[in-house]
């Protein structure tokens, strides 16, 4: 009978599978940012962006990752904004850039940084980087090398075996409309805690609230399944050898979502890499240890020809 049952229950979680497969809803009309957000059509997209510092200084760009937005990167922003043209942008799907049906690839969503330098003037630029938004750091790196200077990756998302079991199943047909239909907002607060070496310090109301708000976005679940569907990570590491530019990788010792070992197993892939570990600091260095991080990508900068 026990094996009956299974069958049973793996039987209903197929078909569940099925009914749900193409059912995550896209987004249809524009979305209604807060005042003073700017938002500019690229590309196929609305994207939000953050233009900051003197024109005419050093270039750098910020990447966010999975399921994030410009908000991390606050604290780096005023760090560097005095003397460096910063910019910052959301990547399609996530913060208050558009989620309509198209192309969310890893390379779909380079080309949204490089159209976003190009309406920001930028020709070239130094990269900094957060977890999956490394992967698309590290694309441009490879295929758009004169735009690619320098390059910053926080807690690194951007190899296969990084990969968790549930994102794994979510690029199967079906399964990952599931999973996505009934997990994507589902036990938030637990996983941005679980993020950090010290979540009653930095984790409160407001952050998860922003979080909430983000994933509640129309088409929100939809655009998050096809970037996951979309990394192609082991294309993305075979590409590692090309990639010549300076790379320090910024590691938080005690981050379960990237983990450490696959930073350092990074930097002996990457021809011109560097690898530090911050201790006591999860899988968010921007916010645990904002003072550490913007001292040592300024002295990364300062101390690494372009």
């Amino acid at each position: 009978m026990t094996g009956v049952r299974n069958l049973v229950r793996a039987a209903s979680v197929v078909c569940c599978a099925v009914a749900l497969a193409g059912c995550l809803s896209w987004q249809q009309v524009p979305l209604v940012p807060d005042a003073g957000q700017t938002i500019t059509p690229l590309a196929d997209a609305e994207v939000h962006t953050l233009l900051r510092g003197p024109e005419g200084a050093p270039a750098v760009v910020l990447v966010h990752g999975f399921a994030s937005s410009t908000n991390v990167w606050m604290g780096l922003i005023a760090d560097l904004e005095t003397d460096h043209r910063v910019l910052a942008l959301d990547l399609k799907g996530f913060g208050w850039t558009s989620r309509y049906e198209g192309d969310y690839s890893r390379r779909a969503q380079a080309d949204l940084v490089l159209a976003a330098m190009d309406a920001a003037g930028i020709q070239h630029a130094d990269l900094v980087a957060h977890s999956m938004g490394s992967a698309i750091t590290l694309t441009l790196a490879a295929e758009n090398a004169e735009r690619v200077d320098r390059v910053v990756l926080v807690g690194p998302w951007t190899q296969e075996a990084q990969v968790p079991w549930a994102m794994r199943d979510a690029r199967r047909p079906g399964i990952g409309e599931w999973i996505f239909g009934t997990w994507y907002e589902e036990h938030l607060a637990w996983r941005i805690r679980k993020a950090f070496a010290d979540p009653e310090t930095y984790v409160d109301e407001a952050m998860l609230d922003r979080g909430r708000q983000g994933m509640r976005r129309p088409g929100s679940r939809a655009a998050a399944l096809a970037t996951i569907r979309g990394l192609d990570l082991p294309a993305l590491e075979a590409s590692f050898p090309s990639i010549t530019q300076p790379v320090l990788i910024v590691q938080g010792a005690q981050d379960s979502v990237a983990r450490p070992e696959f930073s350092a197993s990074l930097a002996t892939r990457l021809p011109a890499a560097e690898y530090v570990a911050l201790e006591d600091v999860g899988h968010f260095p921007m916010i645990e240890a904002s003072a550490k991080l913007g001292v040592l990508v300024r002295g990364w900068f300062d101390g690494v020809e372009r």
